[in-house]
C-alpha cells in the first residue's frame, strides 16, 4: 500500500511538497533569527524606521507639505502623523519575498539580481504607503485605520504577489 502510494506521486506533487517543506523550514529559521537576535538587537528595525521617517518626510516636502519627524513618527504639520513600528517597517516583507525567491527554482545569478531589486521596490512601496497614510491623516483622518489595515496592505501584498508572478514566469525553471 505504501509502495503504491509513493509510486503514484507525480513530479508536480513532489515539487509542491518540497516547496511547502522548504517554506516551512525558512519560516522557522526566520522566526528563530528574528526573535532571538534581530528583535533583541533592534539595529535593523531602527535603521529601517529611521530611513522610512526620513524618506517619507523628504517625499512629503517634495510634494509641498511641511512636515515634522520624530524618532519613529512622521507627518504633515497640523496632524498627529504616522507612527512607524517594527511590524510596519517592511522587514517581514523583505524576508517573505526573499524566502519565496530563494526556495523557488531559478538560476542563482538571477536570484542574486532579482532579490535586491525586489527589496528596493518593496522599500519604495513602503515609503509610498507612508506618504499616502500621512496624506490620509491630513484630509481624511477618520479613515486612517481602514486605509492602514486594508487599502495599503492589499496594495502592497498585491504588488509583491505580482513580482513573484513575474519571477515565476520570467526566471523560474522547474
Amino acid at each position: 500500500m505504501i509502495k503504491s502510494f509513493f509510486k503514484n506521486i507525480t513530479s508536480q506533487d513532489k515539487f509542491v511538497a518540497s516547496f511547502i517543506l522548504k517554506g516551512f523550514g525558512l519560516y522557522i529559521i526566520w522566526f528563530l533569527l528574528y526573535d532571538n537576535w534581530l528583535l533583541k538587537d533592534g539595529f535593523v528595525d531602527h535603521f529601517l524606521i529611521e530611513h522610512l521617517v526620513s524618506a517619507t518626510s523628504n517625499v512629503l516636502n517634495w510634494l509641498g507639505y511641511t512636515t515634522f519627524k520624530y524618532a519613529d513618527a512622521v507627518g504633515i504639520n497640523g496632524t498627529h502623523g504616522v507612527l512607524i513600528g517594527a511590524p510596519c517597517n517592511g522587514l517581514e516583507l523583505f524576508a517573505l519575498f526573499t524566502g519565496f525567491i530563494t526556495i523557488f527554482p531559478g538560476k542563482l545569478v538571477n536570484k542574486l539580481l532579482f532579490i535586491p531589486v525586489g527589496l528596493l521596490i518593496i522599500h519604495i512601496l513602503n515609503i509610498a504607503r507612508l506618504v499616502g497614510l500621512a496624506i490620509v491623516v491630513l484630509y481624511y483622518p477618520d479613515s486612517l485605520d481602514f486605509n492602514h489595515k486594508y487599502t495599503f496592505t492589499i496594495i502592497i501584498y498585491a504588488l509583491i504577489f505580482l513580482m513573484w508572478i513575474f519571477w515565476v514566469k520570467r526566471f523560474s525553471k522547474k
